[in-house]
């Protein structure tokens, strides 16, 4: 792990200590100027490291956990590296359920045959997702 993310995960922890809630983390790595992909590896580390809290509300790792099954009529035409993009994005908190339904319906309406990871990348660059961020942010891993 980098020095810059070590500091970074040493703030977080002692900012959000007592109750953390996952929406005032992901606020405050907004205003940092971390994207969607970073903030869900950064809350994923920090999810190791702050157990769970049991109290009302959106508490940070209190969420229930979903998965995505393929629909037989998705099952041909998605191929394997593709959709598991789409699921690494959903996981990562890039995409919520209802993004990640839209984007699926876009591509079977709008692709013709397989769909491949590089067919979907296009897609989603020409709906304006962008899943890079900005090129100044260094990439946090």
């Amino acid at each position: 792990m980098d020095e810059r993310l070590s500091e970074l995960l040493a703030r977080l922890r002692e900012q959000f200590s007592g109750d953390p809630r996952l929406d005032e983390v992901e606020a405050f790595l907004q205003s940092e100027g971390y994207d969607r992909r970073q903030i869900g590896e950064i809350i994923d580390l920090l999810a190791a490291e702050i157990p769970a809290v049991a109290r009302p509300g959106r508490e940070l790792f209190d969420t229930p956990v979903t998965f995505r099954v393929m629909g037989p009529h998705e099952r041909g035409r998605f191929a394997p590296e593709a959709w598991g993009h789409l699921l690494s994005l959903s996981g990562a908190g890039m995409l919520n359920a209802a993004e990640l339904e839209h984007v699926i319906e876009r591509a079977l309406t709008h692709i013709d045959g397989r769909i491949a990871l590089d067919d979907l990348r296009s897609l989603m660059e020409g709906a304006g997702f962008d899943e890079a961020g900005p090129s100044e942010q260094v990439t946090v891993h």
